[in-house]
């Protein structure tokens, strides 16, 4: 296996345009990861893209480091960067918000007298507190003083807030409702370290916030799904049902939101929607990632079936959190390494 990211590494050095290496396992990723970083690829190139699963698996929310890497790993491919990104077929397949969504939710700011860095629009004028509810609508949480990404807070006319797959967090002075400076600062002695022109904060979450109207639709659903289940789990179920919707209504973040992710994005949308058209998919052994993906489905579809019948969430199925593996072969421009038979016999072909 070594020698596959050895071989490869002058050819990714060279390419402009993004490449997604898509691994068995996590394991596999990491060893790709550190491989190519010893071999001088820069550290901002190359990006590992871990999966978010975990609340489908056990009873938690999704770590912050999680959230942070693949909303670098998302802002980075939305841009076109020259990067190279390293993930899972489980990283690589679960459902994430489609692009369009993606690209209205980016908060774009920049001083009155920069010039725009793109055709995008950007905001030089906005009222402190206009911006502090757009953050909380993005899923960004309150944290005085903010040190990690996902936060932000606001003292006077100061607004502090660290963009999700942001290296520094930015402050943002006003004047009024004018932009009058932005600095990045080091999260720890809170001290500025240079003044910058411009700032794109991206979503914090891969799923939109809820609002009353999706939280009323999904306490239609699933109270049609807890209503069939055993009458001993459906006091609980109802209890953590409205546990959740108190959130979901307000629009604000909480450990259990991805669970919620088939009935608050309609459109179904996985890493690869982001991928462009020219940039290269990276198959490291084809059979190995089939393989992998019908075992994650077979995980996934008992850890969820486990966890209804101890009356934590009503049944759900894998299919709902993860797109099927066709998608992968959906890509014309595909490099494999390994052998190209699929599981059942069948010959990787990329649609052309």
């Amino acid at each position: 296996m070594e020698s596959r990211p050895v071989l490869l590494a002058p050819w990714l050095a060279e390419q402009a345009r993004p490449v997604l290496i898509l691994t068995p396992s996590l394991e596999r990723a990491e060893q790709w990861l550190a491989i190519l970083l010893r071999l001088g690829l820069p550290e901002n190139r190359v990006l590992r893209v871990p999966s978010s699963l975990t609340p489908l698996l056990e009873p938690t929310g999704v770590e912050q480091e999680t959230l942070h890497e693949r909303l670098r790993a998302l802002s980075a491919l939305h841009r076109g960067d020259s990067v190279c990104l390293i993930a899972s077929v489980a990283a690589a397949l679960q459902r994430t918000m489609p692009e369009p969504l993606f690209e209205s939710e980016l908060v774009r700011l920049r001083l009155p007298e920069a010039e725009p860095p793109d055709p995008h629009q950007w905001v030089s004028q906005i009222e402190p507190d206009a911006l502090l509810k757009r953050l909380a609508e993005d899923g960004y949480e309150y944290q005085e003083p903010v040190r990690l990404p996902g936060q932000f807070a606001r003292r006077g006319g100061i607004v502090d807030v660290f963009p999700m797959g942001a290296d520094l967090p930015v402050r943002i002075e006003f004047w009024g409702d004018e932009i009058a400076s932005l600095r990045l600062f080091e999260p720890a002695s809170q001290r500025s370290i240079r003044p910058i022109k411009s700032i794109v904060v991206p979503p914090a979450r891969e799923v939109p916030m809820g609002n009353e109207t999706a939280a009323q639709r999904i306490r239609a659903e699933w109270e049609a799904l807890i209503a069939k289940q055993p009458a001993a789990l459906q006091p609980e179920l109802r209890q953590r049902l409205e546990d959740d919707l108190r959130p979901l209504i307000q629009g604000a973040p909480f450990d259990r939101l991805e669970l919620y992710l088939p009935w608050l994005l309609s459109e179904r949308a996985c890493l690869l929607d982001y991928l462009p058209h020219d940039g290269w998919l990276v198959l490291d052994e084809p059979l190995a990632l089939n393989i992998a993906y019908d075992r994650l489905i077979e995980e996934v579809n008992q850890s969820l079936a486990s966890r209804a019948e101890r009356g934590d969430i009503p049944p759900l199925e894998a299919r709902l959190y993860l797109e099927p593996f066709a998608r992968i072969e959906g890509r014309a421009a595909a490099l494999l390494l390994g052998d190209p038979i699929l599981t059942g016999g069948r010959l990787f072909r990329p649609q052309i």
